[in-house]
């Protein structure tokens, strides 16, 4: 027995010859996984100048993700991967959580980045990349940094439009991805693995494409040495220049009604807090940006309201747009500009995202937490404590009348429909912040900020994922698996629209159910796409002109007949549900919901909710253009 560790830890045999061994002199299977796990562990410290292998190309492979400290790799099933399969098998140290629909797999593998901050492992088939590409959309406009990496038909016979074969798979990746790249050389394959981790890693992070030939991962007898990838790593503590921070600080000092905007960066950066403590410090109204992250707390006195997709209160008085780390706001994003008399100072990591639609007064390249760090000591070094506290309470005051008249408003309209059935948006965000554990993530893929007014949110306490500033449908169920997967002892809850739902994700409920991830799945099921529904209405030439706005019609929005059984869609996967229709059915569902998942296993609510119109106020929509094909039929086959 101690001759066969030695060996092993001398690299005299390979962990597939030793895992053999340990078989034939009566361990189990099971015993095998878990021992030679810890042995390898133990072993397999990889010095600074890298250690020796040989092995085949999905050998070098898996050594390689090892040598990045990879926990997780997302993807689904493929012929071309079975040898790495295999190296996987034989080693039992990273898990592969597989999906049976690529585009789930990657919105998983979203997900988990989102939540950890860690490069995400996504491994599909070479052919199955395209139906993956509405996801990697989206994870493309979140920065969000996935290694995709994948299989292909061998590259013997390329160029014959044979099976599974295009001309050029690199090609399609490009609108998604940072670097595309395909290994050709078995020397390389390390080394091109390190690579791709290095530049989705890179501030602004983003999906990379690396593709192996099937006669590569199959190659025996390649030699190769491994490196760990924390030696590869590019430290981005980028300091801002002192004098646009000094001349930042003088203009917050000087403004009446300054207004700071904060996107992803900020908390990729994990400066949130010192965001508000800048806020705090000189009553600076603060909104959230059009982002991926719920960035700020949505209960702090300061805060006024969503800069994409909504405006925020206050905005015309701004004199002073302090823009940290989000899109600049454009009426592409549904909202209002900035006004034109304010001045405009942006600070992002993604240098070339700076002036490229307003006059910029102030453009700070540099890393968010070192940007707000210096500009609140900056402000701290040019006023005394006493003005700042002046200049605090008269903003403060200010900011709190308008959010008084708002909420005032808010409640007022809320209470018309507070308990009616089908529930309101209102009603159905309060139950659930009701019910959610203080830390909980909320994974939303809703078309409407509304639920979020009524739920306490942001960083250090119950925290937004989503929706994805990609917006592409099909994506929050994934990436709620994705983060219960990286939070594993924090509670996650799905809100998802019935149109999202139907769009492609059906299929995470599989992942769901066999891999025992807890997550809340909640449905609003209203039997519409509200949003676009009034979007398409809102640019009808019908709707233009008086004569004609009643001819209009909803051609493809309605969701209903047939009404999809949702409750009955998750107990085919082996999933729990409830409907809830009413107030109260919603209070019960979400504590039948929590004890499922403290249990172990996914809960789903078919949450029956009010359709929306352009103003917000409840509407039924259930028109849609009557077609059978059946009955076009002159022989009934």
């Amino acid at each position: 027995m101690k001759e066969l560790f030695k060996r092993f830890f001398d690299h005299d045999i390979s962990r597939r010859d030793f895992s053999k061994k340990l078989l034939a002199i009566g361990f189990s299977q099971v015993a095998v996984n878990s021992l030679i796990t810890s042995v390898a562990e133990a072993r397999d410290v990889i010095p600074r100048e890298g250690k020796n292998i040989v092995g085949n190309g999905a050998d070098i492979l898996a050594e390689s993700l090892r040598a990045a400290n990879v926990e997780y790799i997302f993807g689904t099933s493929a012929t071309g991967m079975s040898p790495f399969f295999d190296a996987l098998t034989l080693n039992n140290d990273m898990q592969y959580i597989a999906s049976i629909a690529e585009s789930q797999a990657t919105s998983m593998a979203h997900g988990y980045e989102l939540v950890t901050g860690k490069t995400s492992i996504l491994f599909l088939p070479g052919v199955a990349i395209p139906s993956a590409m509405n996801n990697l959309y989206n994870a493309w406009k979140d920065r969000s940094s996935i290694a995709v990496l994948s299989d292909g038909s061998s590259s013997n016979f390329a160029g014959r439009n044979g099976f599974q074969q295009m001309d050029d798979w690199l090609e399609t990746m490009t609108q998604f991805t940072k670097w595309r790249w395909q290994v050709d050389n078995p020397s390389q394959i390390s080394e091109m693995l390190r690579r791709t981790i290095k530049l989705s890693e890179t501030p602004p992070g983003g999906p990379v494409y690396l593709r192996f030939p099937g006669t590569l991962l199959n190659k025996a007898n390649i030699k190769q040495t491994i490196y760990p990838q924390s030696k590869f790593k590019i430290p981005m503590d980028l300091q801002p220049k002192a004098e646009l921070i000094e001349a930042t600080a003088k203009a917050l000092i000087e403004s009446k009604s300054p207004m700071i905007c904060v996107g992803h960066e900020v908390t990729r950066a994990n400066a949130n807090e010192h965001v508000v403590n800048l806020s705090d410090l000189l009553g600076i109204k603060m909104t959230q940006g059009y982002s991926v992250y719920g960035d700020i707390p949505f209960k702090h006195e300061s805060f006024v309201g969503f800069y994409g997709m909504g405006v925020p209160r206050g905005l015309p008085g701004t004199d002073v747009f302090l823009n940290l780390g989000a899109p600049m706001p454009d009426p592409t994003i549904f909202t209002a500009p900035v006004p034109r008399k304010a001045k405009v100072i942006h600070a992002r990591i993604e240098f070339d995202d700076i002036a490229n639609t307003y006059p910029t007064d102030i453009a700070i390249v540099a890393g968010m937490k070192e940007t707000v760090i210096a500009i609140e000591e900056a402000v701290k070094s040019l006023v005394t404590e006493d003005k700042l506290n002046k200049i605090r309470e008269k903003r403060l005051a200010e900011t709190n009348e308008i959010n008084a008249k708002y909420e005032a408003r808010k409640e007022r309209n809320a209470k018309n429909h507070w308990n009616s059935s089908p529930i309101s948006w209102e009603r159905a965000a309060y139950e659930i912040d009701k019910q959610l554990d203080k830390n909980a993530i909320i994974v939303s893929e809703l078309d409407t900020r509304t639920p979020f007014e009524w739920m306490d949110l942001g960083p250090n306490r119950k925290s937004l994922i989503g929706g994805t500033t990609g917006f592409a449908l099909g994506w929050g169920i994934g990436a709620s698996l994705g983060v219960k997967i990286g939070e594993p002892n924090r509670q996650v809850t799905c809100l998802v629209g019935d149109g999202a739902m139907l769009f492609g994700q059906i299929e995470s409920l599989w992942s769901a159910s066999r891999y025992d991830i807890p997550v809340n799945i909640i449905v609003f099921n209203n039997l519409s796409y509200d949003g676009e529904r009034n979007r398409i209405y809102l640019n009808s030439p019908l709707i233009r002109k008086q004569e004609t706005r009643d001819l209009w019609k909803d051609i493809s929005c309605y969701l209903g007949s047939p009404n999809v059984d949702f409750v009955g869609l998750a107990n085919s996967f082996d999933i729990k549900a409830s409907h809830a229709n009413t107030p109260e059915e919603l209070v019960e569902s979400l504590k039948q919901g929590n004890r499922e998942t403290r249990e172990g296993r996914p809960y789903l609510i078919d949450l029956r909710v009010m359709q929306l119109d352009l103003a917000k106020k409840p509407t039924t929509q259930n028109w849609y253009p009557e077609i059978s094909i059946a009955e076009k039929r002159n022989k009934k086959v």
